[in-house]
C-alpha cells in the first residue's frame, strides 16, 4: 500500500498537483492544485473534497480517475474472488478459507478491488487476533500457508533465493565435469520446479565468460 501512496502521489505532481502530508490526523495526504487545497485523501483511501473552496468537478474527477490508475497498476484484485456460497462474516468480509484456526478472507474496496486478510481466532471468545493485510491475492494466500501450517515457512524460498539458485545450478550443469548422471538429472529436475514457479527464467540466457570459465579450468588441469 505504501508502494501505491507513492507512485499515487507521483502521479498526481506529474499533472500539476502539490501533495503534502497532512496535518490532521483524519488524512494521509493534503492535495494543492495552483497554491489552493482542493482535496485531501483520507486513511480509507477516499479523495475528499474540500468544502470551504470552489473546485471544479473535472479537477476532483482527476485525482479520482490518478488514483483508480495507479491502483490498477499496482496489480490488484480485480476478479472477485468469492460466491454467495461463501461464508459472509459479520464484518462484511467473505470466508475464503480456515484451516488450524486460522482464516483468510476477502472484502471488496472501492479502490483495490478486493482486499485480503488472514487472521487467527481466539478459541474461547472467536476474537480476531493478529490480523494481516494484503492488497495481493498471491502473497495473502502464501501467508495464509504459512500461518495455518499448511506449509512448512523454513522450507521455503523466496524469488530471489530461487533465482540465485537457477543460476547456480545452470552454472554447475555446465562447468562441473564431475558431476554424475544421477546428480545431473536431479539438478534438471530441480530447475524445472523453479522454472515452473519463475517461468521467465526458462528463456532466460544465462551470461558466462565462458573463455573466462574453460580458460580456468585447462590452466588448473594443465598445472595438475
Amino acid at each position: 500500500k505504501t508502494d501505491f501512496y507513492r507512485l499515487f502521489f507521483e502521479q498526481l505532481a506529474r499533472r500539476g498537483f502539490d501533495v503534502k502530508r497532512s496535518q490532521s490526523s483524519d488524512y494521509i495526504a493534503d492535495i494543492y492544485f495552483k497554491n489552493q487545497l482542493v482535496a485531501y485523501f483520507s486513511k480509507a483511501d477516499t479523495v475528499i473534497q474540500n468544502p470551504f473552496v470552489t473546485v471544479k468537478d473535472k479537477l476532483i474527477r482527476l485525482i479520482n480517475d490518478t488514483a483508480q490508475d495507479t491502483a490498477n497498476k499496482a496489480g490488484i484484485c480485480r476478479d472477485c474472488p468469492y460466491t454467495d456460497a461463501n461464508e459472509k462474516l459479520p464484518n462484511g468480509s467473505y470466508k475464503l478459507a480456515e484451516y488450524n484456526g486460522v482464516t483468510l478472507a476477502c472484502k471488496e474496496h472501492h479502490l483495490f478491488g478486493y482486499v485480503f486478510s488472514t487472521y487467527r481466532t481466539a478459541p474461547d471468545s472467536g476474537e480476531m487476533m493478529a490480523r494481516q493485510i494484503f492488497y495481493n491475492k498471491e502473497f495473502a494466500g502464501q501467508d495464509f500457508a504459512k500461518r495455518s501450517g499448511l506449509v512448512d515457512e523454513r522450507a521455503l524460498f523466496t524469488e530471489e533465493e530461487l533465482r540465485v539458485l537457477h543460476a547456480g545450478l545452470v552454472k554447475m550443469s555446465i562447468l562441473d565435469q564431475d558431476v554424475s548422471n544421477e546428480a545431473r538429472e536431479s539438478v534438471e529436475r530441480i530447475l524445472d520446479k523453479i522454472e515452473d514457479i519463475i517461468p521467465e527464467l526458462r528463456e532466460q540466457e544465462m551470461e558466462f565468460d565462458f573463455d573466462m570459465e574453460f580458460g580456468q579450468q585447462e590452466e588448473m588441469e594443465i598445472g595438475g
